[in-house]
């Protein structure tokens, strides 16, 4: 019998539309919206929560 490995981390496989969307936007605007959702994600998350985001980024959770 196989044992299943349990998978750390996080996987994101956005939709082929959404790409192709945001390939034609220039880099400039690009930033700006990452800054802008970077900025509102340190607001609206509470500390905690982005101490166990940046575990599972760094894949120890």
């Amino acid at each position: 019998m196989k044992r299943n490995k349990i998978k750390k981390g996080f996987a994101f496989k956005p939709d082929i539309n959404y790409i192709r969307e945001t390939m034609d936007m220039p880099a400039k605007a690009k930033l700006e919206w990452l800054e802008e959702v970077n900025a509102f994600t340190y607001k609206a998350v509470s500390k905690q929560k982005r101490k166990i985001w940046e575990k599972i980024k760094q894949g120890e959770v």
